[in-house]
């Protein structure tokens, strides 16, 4: 109860957002509230009954911050904002780890182009998506771009034209066969024909091919017939699911073992455009999960249809349609009920997101097997592929700030989020097999303390002999069950217990598999080594400065960034660091000068 007090005390009635910290200070959960003292206190309430994962997550509740909002609409946004931004452990994440791709308009370019990217920038470009399937995107920019003759070349417009204007794919503009309002209308027609809006474009496109006509712009108009006969052969292949030209998102589901797929297919005009699938971590209840989802999907996105369609509504149904109205700038609704064309449509959303969960399922217990994996097993005579194998390297000068790394390969791709850097403690001076022993100890030590659900099939050492049966032991006494090889660099040769040794040819798959394994480690060490030298050299240069000690040399450093911005800095701006006078400026900024 002394806790529950502490914790709650100074919490405000308002709305807004609340962040569960651990005693590390890491955040482990965002929530939002209308009310946050009411939401806040309901998770200690003896009353309330908690589910075991929300149980558990509140006996690892330490500090609770707050940030109060004006509105439930801004708390919402907030919430979603933050969630991204600290992926805390007790909230819905989605559970692949890549960037979903966009098809970005360079809209602040002079000609824009239009092309997949992952990486969003705030630089005026307008960005469409983010879409799942990769390939349907790629289909939908090449049509898009031989209807509309958008340019593909780089930033800077080539001074001749190229292949691509003489097969009838771009304008070449380089060249000044098309104005820029010209230009500038292919590309609003290309935005409105990746969106969905294929009647209205076809409207459009009509009036401008009549428009030349009148004026004699003979050549003109006929560009603009052909584009509307490309057009409708494309709006003749798509399937017409609604009687009405309404643009709906409908949102499926399946769920099994926390694992929940969502589908959303995309109809615009009453076709069916789009289908985007996502996977998540569902440890709460459907309306949670839902909202979540529906939060985070339409926050990307620059157009939002008239009516989402769901099987289960979202937690906070009110709040996220007066948001998503405010986005679409109209009035925009969650519906459930449904009857005829668009109960058949959620049904088939449904259907294919069960479909996808097995299939995803399946894939996870049984992977598929890259051939270079299959090879690897059988060379080396293992009792199963090698579809978790960990590298592991030791990098140092003369012993001096020694690490050792180890990274994550699955099904041969790197998973960085298994990536580990370790700071070698127990060793001192030049003992690379020494260190080897150690790293593998404390990563054995995860394996044994079950921090790590799934222990690696392979374990690939980079060295000879001695790190080879350094760790070899190193696994034999903690009694685990794991194979270990090494690859020396020299002769790029395989080592195997019991001093024997597999050559392969250079182009060998599994050859190559384990070097690109070893080299991920070798580097990743070294980008570790790298930053504790850098790190060690800044604070090495500010020790000459006496009556300054280590926590105000820190905070020196955290101010500033970097060792070459203090230099960079006069008197005024290093006094204005907390703790730093005036008088102390001086001193420091002497200092440096007369060691620069």
């Amino acid at each position: 109860m002394k806790k529950k007090n502490s914790l709650i005390s100074d919490i405000p009635d308002n709305p807004g957002v609340y962040l569960m910290k651990n005693k590390n200070g890491k955040i482990i959960y965002v929530g939002k509230a209308s009310n946050l003292k009411k939401r806040v206190s309901s998770y200690f309430s003896r009353d309330t009954s908690l589910r075991p994962r929300i149980s558990r997550m509140v006996s690892r509740i330490e500090r609770i911050d707050y940030i109060v909002t004006n509105t439930e609409i801004d708390a919402l946004v907030l919430e979603a904002n933050l969630i991204k931004l600290h992926n805390p452990e007790y909230n819905v994440k989605f559970r692949d780890d890549k960037k979903y791709p966009f098809i970005k308009v360079t809209l602040n370019e002079k000609y824009p182009r239009v092309f997949l990217t992952r990486i969003i920038k705030k630089n005026g470009s307008l960005y469409l998506g983010p879409f799942t399937d990769v390939k349907a995107v790629k289909r939908t920019i090449k049509t898009g771009r031989k209807i509309f003759k958008i340019r593909s070349c780089g930033k800077k417009l080539p001074q001749r034209e190229c292949l691509d204007y003489y097969i009838g794919l771009c304008s070449a503009p380089c060249i000044g066969k098309i104005s820029e309002a010209d230009y500038r209308k292919s590309v609003d027609n290309i935005i409105r024909f990746i969106n969905g809006k294929r009647a209205e474009l076809e409207v459009l496109l009509e009036k401008q091919m009549l428009d030349y006509s009148k004026r004699l712009q003979f050549e003109k108009a006929k560009e603009v017939k052909d584009r509307l006969f490309a057009l409708r052969k494309v709006q003749n292949r798509q399937r017409v699911v609604l009687p009405k030209k309404i643009d709906i998102d409908i949102i499926g589901f399946a769920k099994e073992k926390n694992i929940c797929c969502l589908v959303v297919d995309e109809v615009r005009e009453g076709k069916l455009i789009y289908q985007n699938r996502y996977f998540l971590d569902s440890y709460s209840e459907m309306g949670e999960t839902m909202e979540t989802f529906i939060t985070s999907y339409y926050r990307e996105r620059n157009f939002i249809p008239d009516e989402i369609v769901v099987d289960e509504l979202p937690n906070n149904k009110e709040i996220l349609e007066s948001w998503l109205k405010e986005k679409a700038k109209t009035k925009v609704k969650i519906l459930k009920r449904v009857k005829k064309e668009k109960l058949s449509l959620l049904r088939m959303a449904n259907s294919n997101a069960t479909i996808f969960l097995k299939t995803k399922l399946k894939e996870k217990k049984h992977p598929a097997v890259s051939k270079e994996i299959e090879d690897l097993m059988k060379i080396l005579k293992l009792k199963k592929p090698p579809i978790r194998m960990e590298a592991f390297d030791i990098s140092n000068i003369m012993g001096e700030y020694a690490v050792g790394s180890s990274v994550l390969f699955v099904n041969g791709k790197p998973r960085k989020s298994g990536y580990l850097h370790y700071k070698i403690r127990t060793v001192k001076g030049i003992n690379d097999v020494a260190m080897m022993k150690e790293v593998i100890s404390r990563r054995l030590k995860r394996i044994i303390e079950k921090k790590d659900r799934e222990k690696p099939d392979l374990l690939v050492i980079d060295g000879g002999e001695g790190q080879l049966n350094a760790a070899y032991w190193t696994i034999k006494n903690t009694g685990l069950d794991i194979p270990v090889i090494s690859l020396a660099k020299r002769f790029e040769q395989i080592h195997l217990i019991g001093h024997r040794v597999v050559t392969l040819p250079g182009d060998a798959p599994a050859l190559k598999l384990l070097k690109r394994i070893r080299d991920e480690s070798h580097r990743f060490a070294i980008q570790y080594y790298r930053k504790l030298h850098e790190k060690s050299l800044k604070i090495s240069l500010l020790d000459g400065l006496k009556n300054i000690g280590p926590e105000r040399k820190k905070r020196l450093l955290r101010y500033f960034g970097s060792l070459k911005k203090i230099k960079e800095a006069d008197i005024n701006d290093i006094a204005r660091v907390k703790g730093f006078g005036k008088k102390t400026a001086v001193i420091i900024w002497k200092y440096l000068n007369e060691k620069t």
